[in-house]
């Protein structure tokens, strides 16, 4: 019963908090994947060069806590580009 007490008390007081859980429900469900593209062709494109064909962006993974889903795009950009272009990794 304490650890539901406690458990519902963090929950609310991240809803209540500046950038807490009431923010994130707010954004679509596609945002994190439309970050993750973009972080993509950002990677994509510093390994590979700007006048490229774009591979299709592949499904956003859970994002790590202390990460965002641009930087993880753009490491994923990064290596897709290695692997495709392995000469100019």
């Amino acid at each position: 019963m304490k650890t539901k007490l406690i458990a519902a008390i963090a929950i609310a007081s991240l809803a209540i908090a500046p950038g807490g859980l009431s923010e994130r429900f707010n954004e679509p469900a596609y945002a994190d994947q439309n970050q993750f593209c973009a972080g993509f062709e950002e990677g994509f494109k510093t390994i590979a060069g700007e006048m490229v064909i774009l591979p299709i962006c592949p499904i956003a993974p859970i994002t790590p806590i202390g990460s965002t889903p641009y930087r993880e795009g753009i490491k994923k950009g990064i290596a897709a580009a290695c692997r495709q272009y392995p000469n100019k990794c």
